[in-house]
């Protein structure tokens, strides 16, 4: 009698927190939603230093329907003698200095990190891809995101984009 009372209760008490969950993701969910510009981005070196990326100035942009667009630039990019025609040393200062892509968004509100399942890619070998990010909101105008550690290129151990909401 006790055990059934005992099974009882954990299934009542399941079913009370379930639709808490599931709150819980959805009101995730919905902070992301908007435009954010990036304040800062610090890299971590293997050695322990820091430095922060040449690629600094940007926005990361997540709609209501689960999608998102970033895209960041390295500002101190030499400019084009041609607009039109950039000498090749030009093109690649212009397409390394530059970060871009859209992606479907998979948010995982009660394991802190949200993947970002890659449609369209500035480099057209990371179309298909899953980007992990660890998340963490600063009140309800900052995220901290964190890019998953496997996505790393040596000697950058840790990379931090720190993105404020983008007001009128």
């Amino acid at each position: 009698m006790i055990r059934n009372a005992a099974l009882v209760v954990v299934l009542l008490f399941g079913q009370l927190i379930s639709p808490l969950r599931a709150q819980s993701q959805d009101d995730v969910a919905k902070q992301f939603v908007g435009m954010w510009r990036l304040a800062s981005r610090t890299q971590r070196l293997a050695d322990g230093t820091t430095r922060q990326s040449a690629i600094s100035t940007g926005y990361i942009i997540y709609t209501d329907t689960g999608h998102m667009c970033y895209v960041a630039m390295n500002p101190g990019r030499p400019k084009w003698t041609s607009e039109t025609a950039p000498t090749p040393d030009e093109a690649i200062s212009g397409i390394t200095g530059l970060g871009a892509y859209c992606a479907v968004v998979e948010i995982h509100a009660k394991d802190g990190f949200v993947v970002h399942h890659v449609e369209v890619e500035k480099t057209p070998n990371l179309v298909g891809r899953a980007k992990k990010r660890w998340f963490t909101f600063q009140g309800a105008n900052r995220v901290v995101l964190r890019v998953d550690t496997p996505e790393l290129d040596s000697p950058v151990v840790e990379d931090t984009l720190i993105w404020d909401r983008v007001r009128k």
